[in-house]
Formats: C-alpha cells, structure tokens, sequence
C-alpha cells in the first residue's frame, strides 16, 4: 500500500468497523484448528488492509499518513508482469507451523524469535516515528504482514503487552506536558488557557492511536482470539490508558478534576455572555470516548444545583413574579440551547433542564407567587402568563399552586367589585371582569394539564362572590336583563349584538344560587315590556326564555311562558271584539285588552276608580263579549297596568298625541272640566288612591329630560318646598307653553316606592313560593323513604332545593306538615318522621 492509498475515513468511522460488540475479548474455546484460523485470517486480508482509517482532523492525518515511505504495492508489481505477458501459476502447499522448522529441530524456534525481534525492531521504530510526528521507515503494507507475521508464531500476547507500554509511556509524556498549567491556579480568566492545552493533547492522541490500531488491525481482531484470556480491543486499550493517566482520581470516591472544573467555568462565562474560544465540544466528547462523562455529568448538575439554589435565595425576595419567571426562562432556555450544542448524548439536556427547573422554579413556586401575582394577571399580558404558567406546570404540583393562587385573585377581586361598585354599574363590570378571566383562559391557562378543574376554578369562585349578596345580585342581573330587552336600549345595533350580550349575561345567571328570586325580578321586568309595549322584540324574549329554560329547565320558565301564551290569547280576543262590535251595530274603537292568568302574572293591587265617560262605554262592551264568550265570567280590571293615548291641545295650533298611562290618562281628562286641580279634588273625583296620584302628576310635571305637560300654579312657594310636598299641596295646570318637536310623546312613568319596599314585595313573593317548594320536597322524600331521622331529612331536602335555604325554615315547614297530617313523629323517638298515608 502507497501513502497515495484512500485515507479519508474518521477516526469515529473506523471505530465504527470493529467486529466484536462486547468490550472483552473472550478466550478461545478451542474450535477449529490453527490451519482453518489462518484460511480465515488469509480470507481478511483484504478487509483489514482497507480497514486503515484517519482520525476526524484531516489536515493532521494526511501529514502522518505522509510519513510512510512511497513504495509500490502488490496489486502494481501484479500489474506489470501481466503487462509483459508472463504467465502466473497458482502453486499450493502444505501448512508451515510458525514455531519450528519441518525437521523438528529447535533451530526453527531460534529463527523464530530471532524473526519476532527483528519485526517488533522495524514494528516499534515506525510506532515511535508515528507517536513523535516523524517520518515511518516501511509501509503500512509492510508493517501490517510483520504484524501477521509476529502473531503466526504464537507471539500475539507479547506484541500486545509491548505496544500497551509504549503507548502508556507515551500518555505519560502527555501528562507531564500539561503540568506546565496543572500547577497554575485554577481562575475564570484563565480557564481558557488551560482548556486549549488539553484540546490540543486530545487533538493528537486519537488520531495517532487510531492509526497505530490499523497498523496492528491482525492482532486487534484476529490474533488476540486464540488466547485464552480475555483482553480488551486496542482502541479501548488506548481510551483506557488515557482515562487513568489523565483521570486518575476518578472512582466510587469521585473528586471534580481541574479539567471539569475548567469546562464548569468556561460554561458559565458563556452564560455571562462571554466569548470563549476553547475547544468545548470536543473536550465533552473526549470525557464520553475515556467514559468519563457521567462523572462530569453528575459534576454539572452538582455546580448548577449549588449556583441556582444561591440565585433562587438572592432573586427571589427583591423580584416580581412577572420579573422573576423572566429571568429563570431565560436561564433555562439560554443554558438548553448550550447544552444541546455541546452534548450529544440526549439525557444531558434532560437531565440539566430537570435540575434548573427543580432549583429556580419548583422550590420557588409557594413563595415567588406571592410577589404581585395579582399584578401579573390583572395586566392580562398573555406573553407574561403564559410564561409563568407554563413553567410552573412543569414542576410536579406546579399547576395546581397556580389554580389555588387564581381562585384567590378572581375571589379577591371579585369581592372588591360587589362591595365597591354602585348598582348601576355593577353586572356592566362583572362581564368585564368575566370577559378577562376567559381571555387568559384562552390565551395563557389553554396548555392547561387538566383543564376541567381550571374551569372548575373559574366557576367556584365566581359562584362564592356573586352570591355574596344573593338577592342583590338576582335583581341587578335581573334588571340587565330587562335594559338589554327594553325598546330604549341604545346599545342593541342588531340582533346579533343582542344575541352576544345575552349569552354574556346568561354566564352570570348560571352562577347564582337564588334563581328563583331572579324570576321574581324577571317576571315583574317583563310585565312591564309587555304591558306597556316596550319590548324590543318578541322573538328576543322568547330568544331569553329559550336560554332560561335550557340553564333550569321547563319549571323554571312555566310562568314566563304562561305569560306570552296570555298575550297570544288576547291577540285572538281583540279580533273576535272587533267582530263583535260589528255584528251588535257598535263603532269600531282602537281598544286592546290583555286577559292575564294570575298565576302567571306577578301580584298587582288592583283599585275600583271612576273612569271617565269616553272610555266606559268601550270597557263595558268588551266586559260583555267576554262573557260571552266565556260563560257569564266576571272580568276584573287592573288600571295600573293600563295605558292609553291622549290627543292634547296645550294652545292653537299646538296639538300633541301623549302616550300615558290609564292613571296618567285620566288625570288628564279632569283638565277638561277645570283648569286647575289639587291632589285632593283628583282623589276625590277619580277614587285613585293618593300615593298614585302623586306619582303620576310627578310624571306629568316632568323634568330637565322629561316633557312637562303640566306645572305648579304657584311656583315661587313650590320653588322653597321639596318636590313631593309641593306636588302634594299645590295646584297644577297645564302648561300652555310646552313645546317639543315630535307629534307623539311617551310620558316616562315614576316609581316612588322605596327599592327597600319593592324588595320587601318581592321577598315576601319568593318566600311564598318557596315554602310550597320547602313542603313538596318533605312530602316527596318521606313518600319515597316511609320514615327518616331528623338530621336526614334536613340534608336531604337541602340537596333537593335550589335556592339557599336555612335548616330552621326547613324544620318550621316540618312542623306544618306536622299540623297537617302529612309526617308524624315517632311514638318512642320524637327525632324520627314518618309518612302519613
């Protein structure tokens, strides 16, 4: 073989080529003879000549490989003769032992060793020539068959032994050239120093041993094989040899090395964001080639744990959460990326992840989320959030300290709105906040483990502030919903818009607990709209209802659609009024009546009053067909609920449809008999009570944004009187002077009752109610169960109802059905109840 011969395969790659996969070399078991050993060396030859690899530094390779001496091969002198045309023949003959001559004499063993000598001679001068950077005086060729040669005597152990000793010698040598920095203190500044004398002493040595192992390819993997110990392969050999020369404090006992120490320093000054010009990677693959890296693995984590622990401790007490999850995310990801360019093996970037997670953001959690957490979230920076969630998550527990410390700012926060906000503005900054808490969910919380319980989370603690005060919150959601629903809402572009704000106000519907009083305030909202015809739209309500019944399920909207089936049935009535009117011979009037069920409707007092001659005749027709169509039954009229449209002439050429209540309307005709009236004269011609009459001329009276149909004859004293005395002891007219530009105009109505006596009124409703539901339930469990223990019975109906209810209103609804004959107490134990058939 020439020196022109391929030698550009790496040293890697010719490692790679090694036929045994057991780092021993087991002992020859003794099949096969010796003549059948060398057929099958002679079958190798071959392989093994081309088995002659480089080492990963090309340039230093060819340099050594341009050390051997250029002489022709075989395959050329085969190539010439053939050239000149001489004829080869192919002679066989007998196998010749190694060890002695065919006589049996003991000279052929002189000739032997004296041949072994002499080949080791030629063998160990080209070793040195190769280790000290010289030219080689044979081929590689050569060298190999003297190889072969040594090991067909027998002499295989012997040659191995003495090559290991030159190459220890030579690990050695390389030890003592680094001593030169070995004594030098060990600094950041000068790691660097240190880390390139060690590369360049790793630089040479594979490649140098690599190709002395190709030389002595025979030996490594054929030669060896008949002995009867076990032996490691030379490249092992080498590493070994190199581990305890350079190594050799590495043991059970294990003590970090100068060299780890240097590569720990030269990684942290590239986390300082220094550059470091040091051959770091190749120095890690060395420490894996002399399997030497776990040691300098469990050494890594060792410093890492130490370093964070301390950084945890400084940073930890002076930061933000926001501040603090920032910093570790960039410590994390900035030490990954230098781990996954330097390590190859995959566990080491798990293994230094997992270590820097457990030291900077699990033992940190209960503590850093302390720091402006409240912060944190209230900025809805999602970037922010999720960094900080998504790191936590990683620890074990981590998401579930994050879940506890939300719940505590949605309480937090939620509680402050319900004890700060007015009324008015109260469910408008419940859906902002609801709106918030569903944006980091969707943005930040979505990578979430378990995202049923952080749903369950949101829900938990929106229930527990919002039904804080339960009858208040039933009441603002209640009217919401009755301003989105209203005809005057100005908010409401499309149907669509609307659609939206109702599912957004149907999300806080579903967290209150007292839903039956909501139903109360809803049932009084929609009499309202649809009395007064200030709905928005028919098919929105039912849109409402549709939602209500889909949440509670049919008993729960049962009335409100008693309501509209009230209002379709009077629909029907009106047409068949008007064919009634027709066929008696009457004038068709513009008259419309809604016949309610009460127990649909919410409870209205009702008052006899005189009505005045122009509407009499049209409510004494309809009494009459009604009647008639319905069996002699009686109609009782509601005037509170009533609304009528009055044609107004405040001066010439001034004429205005005013669009007033009944009360309203009939106030108004008394100004056609005279020209001014006292709340006393009104109650005594219309038999309105007073309380109505004060507050429907205070609606006429109107305001800066209301029409003033009438005024006060004597301003000046009513200017010194509060509004209500002055309405209840001065004298009103109509104000000749009003002025508005539309021909139709809504008289806004005014409700005086206190909010305390309108919550009075509907507690009184709901608690009505629930003590039907209280006893149905009783007599509904003691039915299915024939008898129970106190304490039972109370738990039991508690889980059945679904508004809050105390156990002593509970127990007082059990006296009644006590009273009634419905449970009876035990004769012998008065704390058991039994169903009474």
């Amino acid at each position: 073989m020439t020196s022109g011969a391929n030698q550009s395969n790496s040293a890697d790659k010719s490692r790679s080529k090694q036929l045994r996969k057991s780092s021993k070399r087991p002992a020859s078991s003794g099949g096969g003879t010796e003549a059948k050993q060398m057929r099958n060396a002679q079958d190798d030859q071959d392989e093994c000549m081309e088995d002659v690899s480089t080492s990963s530094d090309t340039r230093e390779h060819n340099g050594l490989l341009e050390n051997f001496k250029n002489q022709p091969d075989h395959s050329q002198r085969a190539g010439a003769s053939n050239d000149r045309g001489v004829k080869k023949k192919l002679v066989i003959k007998n196998f010749k032992g190694s060890s002695t001559r065919n006589d049996g004499t003991e000279n052929g063993q002189n000739e032997g060793g004296d041949s072994v000598e002499k080949d080791w001679t030629v063998l160990s001068d080209n070793v040195f020539a190769i280790l000290e950077d010289r030219k080689t005086s044979s081929t590689m060729e050569t060298l190999f068959s003297k190889v072969r040669a040594v090991c067909d005597r027998n002499q295989a152990k012997d040659l191995y032994d003495r090559l290991v000793t030159i190459v220890d010698n030579y690990a050695k040598q390389l030890r003592e050239s680094l001593s030169s920095v070995e004594q030098v203190p060990l600094l950041t500044d000068n790691c660097e120093q240190y880390l390139a004398k060690f590369g360049s002493i790793w630089e040479s040595y594979p490649v140098k041993t690599n190709l002395i192992r190709n030389i002595f390819l025979y030996l490594d993997r054929i030669g060896l094989t008949v002995n009867e110990v076990e032996i490691l392969p030379l490249w092992e050999t080498f590493m070994k040899i190199f581990k305890t020369t350079f190594f050799p404090e590495i043991s059970k006992d294990f003590k970090a090395t100068k060299l780890f120490s240097a590569l720990y320093m030269a990684m942290q000054k590239m986390m300082d964001r220094h550059t470091v010009d040091s051959p770091l990677r190749a120095l890690i693959e060395m420490l894996q080639t002399v399997h030497v890296g776990e040691e300098f693995s469990g050494f890594l984590l060792t410093q890492l744990r130490e370093f964070y622990d301390r950084e945890r401790t400084e940073k930890v007490p002076i930061m933000t959460c926001n501040e603090y999850m920032t910093y570790a995310e960039d410590q994390i990801s900035r030490y990954s990326s230098m781990v996954k360019k330097n390590f190859d093996e995959p566990t080491a970037l798990r293994d230094v992840q997992s270590t820097m997670m457990t030291c900077l953001i699990q033992q940190a959690i209960p503590e850093i989320l302390l720091h402006d957490f409240d912060a944190l979230l209230s900025s809805t920076n999602t970037v922010d959030i999720s960094r900080m969630f998504n790191l936590c998550r990683q620890c074990p527990g981590g998401e579930d300290e994050v879940r506890v410390q939300f719940s505590k700012y949605m309480k937090s926060r939620g509680d402050q709105i319900i004890t700060t906000c007015p009324d008015n503005d109260l469910v408008s900054e419940l859906l902002a906040f609801k709106k918030k808490i569903d944006f980091i969910m969707n943005g930040s919380f979505k990578s979430a483990s378990d995202s049923t319980k952080m749903r369950q989370c949101v829900s938990d603690a929106f229930e527990t502030f919002v039904n804080k005060n339960v009858d208040r919150a039933a009441e603002l959601i209640s009217k919401h919903f009755h301003t989105l629903l209203h005809s005057g809402n100005k908010h409401v572009t499309d149907d669509r818009s609307l659609d939206h704000m109702v599912d957004d106000a149907i999300v806080l519907f579903r967290y209150l607990r007292g839903k039956d009083v909501f139903e109360a305030y809803y049932k009084r909202g929609l009499s309202k709209r649809l009395f007064l015809e200030r709905s928005a739209s028919v098919d929105a309500e039912k849109m409402v209802l549709c939602k209500l019944k889909t949440e509670c399920g049919a008993g729960f909207t049962y009335k409100l659609e008693g309501m509209f089936k009230d209002m379709d049935a009077s629909e029907t009535l009106a047409i068949l009024f008007v064919k009634y009117l027709a066929h008696m011979n009457k004038p068709k009037v513009n008259f419309n009546a809604r016949v309610i069920t009460p127990e649909y409707w919410p409870t209205y007092e009702a008052y006899e009053i005189n009505i005045p001659k122009e509407m009499r005749d049209t409510l004494t027709d309809f009494q009459d067909f009604y009647r008639l169509q319905h069996g002699n039954r009686n109609v009782k009229w509601h005037h509170g609920l009533a609304a009528a449209v009055v044609s107004a002439e405040f001066r010439e050429g001034c004429t205005k449809e005013l669009v007033a209540t009944m009360y309203q309307s009939v106030i108004l005709l008394l100004f056609n008999k005279c020209e001014t009236w006292t709340v006393a004269e009104i109650v005594e011609c219309t038999k309105i009570p007073e309380v109505e009459v004060v507050k429907n001329l205070v609606a006429l009276i109107g305001g800066r944004d209301r029409p003033k149909i009438l005024k006060i004859a004597d301003v000046e004293s009513s200017a010194k009187k509060d509004l209500l005395d002055s309405v209840k002891t001065g004298k009103f007219v109509v104000n000749s002077g009003f002025v508005d530009k539309r021909c139709r105009i809504r008289i806004t109505q005014v409700n005086i009752k206190t909010p305390v006596e309108e919550k009075n009124d509907v507690e009184q409703e709901v608690n009505q109610d629930r003590q039907c539901n209280i006893d149905a339930a009783v007599v509904r469990i003691m039915k299915a169960r024939k008898e129970l223990p106190h304490a039972t019975l109370i738990n039991e109906v508690l889980q059945q109802l679904k508004f809050p209810v105390k156990a002593a209103d509970i127990k007082k609804r059990i006296e009644g059905l006590i009273e009634r004959d419905y449970i009876s107490r035990d004769p012998d134990d008065a704390t058991i109840y039994r169903y009474v058939a």
